[in-house]
Parts: C-alpha cells; structure tokens; sequence
C-alpha cells in the first residue's frame, strides 16, 4: 500500500516466523447476494534488511465512544509516548461516516508543541496514509503522539444514516471507530 511505498531502501516490517495475518473487512448488505474476490500482496525485502519499520495503532478505549444523539462537535483523544528516538514514515486515520477532523500531535520533551498532522475535512471514502519524505521526521524519545478527533452525529452531516442514535463502538458503518497509526523507524 501507500505506507509501504514510503519505506526506505533496506528497511521493512517484520513479519514474525508462525505469524498469522488477518485482515478485517467492512461489508455492508445490499439485500441481494454479492460476490468479492479479494487479492493481498507481500512485498519480501530485495536485500539484507538494515532496519526494521514499527507501526502504533493509536485507539481509544473502544466503549468510550458513544456519541450522543444530535452532537455535531463530540471529542475524543488517545495519546502514546515514543519509547526510543524514531524517525516517522507516515501517519493514518480511520472513522466511519460521522468522522468530522482528527489531529496528531507531537509534545516534545522540550516543551516544544507541534501539528504532525491536520485532516481537517474527513471523508470515510478518502482514506489515504500522510507520507513523510524518507527521513524528514525526526522524533526523540520521550515524545507523547496524541490524536484529537471529532465526529458530526447531528442532522446536518449528510452521510449520518441516524443522528438520534447514540453512536457506540463498532465494526459496521452505522457504528463508529477511531484509530491512528504512526508508522516509523
């Protein structure tokens, strides 16, 4: 995919040996039998690996989403600290159809604050990873991500199917997830 065009030469994901891969997929009914034919690829290293690329699913305790009836600016946040010094590859963001904006932040040991990341239109139709030029994002440790997203659960978005629902967690469109990932080295 899009991240791992980013992924420098001699750089890769570990894929553990006795790893099972899975994939989670979100179908909706049509009301009439459907047919889907699926293709994945793996891309195996070329050459002697020199690094090896992380990823951090950045997700919120998955019942604390519940999104109350005719919210048009409810807030959620998680946040993760770099454990080591990292160099940030790409970032990612996933909700359904009230997904309104979500930020990354970067707080710095230093103090320091800055925006990683804006989308500040979601689409649930234009998921895309942020691409860092190779080696451009440089982040020490000690450094806490956090992402702060918003959701539209009001009459006026005009992808909400309900906007008198209480909107949980959930793997269905109807229902709601937050996750970012940050991928790096």
């Amino acid at each position: 995919g899009g991240a791992a065009a980013t992924v420098p030469p001699n750089h890769a994901l570990l894929i553990p040996t006795g790893a099972t891969l899975g994939l989670q997929l979100h179908y909706v009914t049509t009301g009439k039998p459907e047919t889907e034919q699926m293709r994945v690829g793996i891309r195996y290293a070329k050459s002697d690996v020199k690094k090896r690329v992380y990823y951090q699913l950045m997700r919120p305790d998955n019942p604390s989403i519940q999104i109350a009836p005719e919210d048009p600016f409810w807030r959620i946040s998680t946040d993760w600290t770099m454990g080591k010094n990292a160099t940030v590859l790409a970032l990612f963001t996933h909700m359904h159809v009230r997904g309104r904006d979500m930020e990354f932040l970067a707080d710095y040991p230093d103090g320091k604050r800055e925006s990683l990341l804006l989308v500040p239109n979601y689409s649930f139709d234009w998921q895309i990873p942020y691409l860092y030029t190779p080696g451009a994002k440089q982040v020490p440790k000690g450094t806490k991500l956090t992402t702060v997203s918003h959701y539209d659960n009001s009459a006026f978005n005009p992808y909400n199917p309900d906007p008198k629902r209480t909107v949980p967690y959930g793997d269905q469109t109807v229902d709601e997830m937050n996750d970012a990932y940050v991928f790096f080295l």
